[in-house]
């Protein structure tokens, strides 16, 4: 059987693409060994640091980043603030509740956008602590996250058309202006867990937002469990936990875009997500690991392909709570 492709454009356009399997075409299925390196790629890279490019941020006795060593000049700038000495930085030992934590570092990054040093500010906060089920240390504007190597939480939606018996998921194409991964295909829905709201408020939001999923159909996600990535990228540290949901759509669902982030809405058989992630750098970077999650729980990759074992353990590193 021949693989369809269907992309959603702009007013709902429909571009239909038929994809041959001869022997010859870049969509046929890889050998076992080439497609388990092709996954576990993805599973070194959000696994990849030298963490002695990076110092450890602290409050008290807790955990809770990785601040660039090139960065420290700024923090040394701010002794009333910060507390650096022994190659770590501190938040300073005065500021003793949740509210003066987060206003001492607002205006802090308040003063360092202005200066250039947080880009893609948004306006949202994220909570920081040692881990998601701990009580928040201090709350931190969203752009600054990657300048503090702190763990941000996610949500992320495989969209599934239709009956899962047919294996055919929906993906995103992030619109050509996102700050981050334009262009590159995402999951239907997903977003960063803003503080004070849980994750299932996140994903109702996100739904609508991105795919225009109702919220009666959104309350239907199944929470499916996460993975997570601690890597370097850009000179900083990113450490991301990603709540996974899986969410069967009506066969008649159509996707669409309210809030400007998506150009279009792909229809993908599992085939084709395997190759596009073992083939290509057309996904965003944290959407692989969710979706080689998805397809380890649905039995499309077995247990027999070479580093499936390896792969199933790199998709949750203990270092990200």
């Amino acid at each position: 059987m021949p693989l369809i492709s269907l992309e959603i454009l702009p007013f709902h356009i429909f571009q239909h693409e038929l994809m041959t399997r001869s022997s010859s075409s870049t969509h046929q299925a890889k050998t076992p060994s080439s497609k388990g390196h092709g996954l576990m790629r993805w599973i070194r890279r959000c696994n990849q640091k030298n963490l002695d490019n990076f110092v450890p941020f602290f409050w008290e006795n807790q955990a809770l980043g990785w601040i660039p060593v090139q960065c420290l000049s700024w923090f040394r700038e701010l002794p009333e603030v910060f507390e650096t000495e022994n190659m770590k930085v501190s938040l300073h030992s005065r500021l003793q509740t949740q509210e003066a934590r987060t206003d001492a570092l607002a205006e802090v990054l308040e003063d360092w956008k202005d200066k250039g040093r947080v880009p893609g500010w948004r306006d949202e906060l994220y909570r920081v602590s040692i881990s998601f089920d701990a009580e928040p240390v201090f709350f931190l504007e969203r752009a600054a996250a990657s300048l503090f190597g702190i763990c941000s939480y996610g949500v992320h939606l495989n969209g599934i058309a239709g009956d899962p018996e047919r294996q055919r998921l929906w993906l995103a194409r992030r619109a050509k202006d996102r700050p981050q991964y334009p262009g590159h295909l995402d999951h239907l829905v997903a977003g960063g867990l803003t503080a004070g709201m849980q994750t299932h408020e996140v994903m109702a939001r996100e739904c609508f937002e991105e795919a225009g999923i109702p919220t009666e159909l959104a309350a239907h996600a199944q929470l499916c469990g996460h993975v997570s990535l601690f890597m370097e990228n850009q000179g900083r540290i990113k450490r991301d936990l990603l709540f996974c949901y899986d969410l069967i759509l009506p066969e008649d669902f159509v996707p669409c875009n309210q809030d400007g982030e998506v150009e279009s809405f792909l229809l993908k058989s599992f085939l084709e997500v395997e190759r596009l992630i073992v083939e290509t750098e057309e996904i965003k970077l944290n959407c692989n690991l969710v979706m080689i999650d998805f397809l380890i729980r649905h039995g499309y990759l077995k247990a027999e392909m070479p580093f499936y074992t390896e792969i199933v353990a790199g998709l949750r590193s203990s270092d990200v709570r």
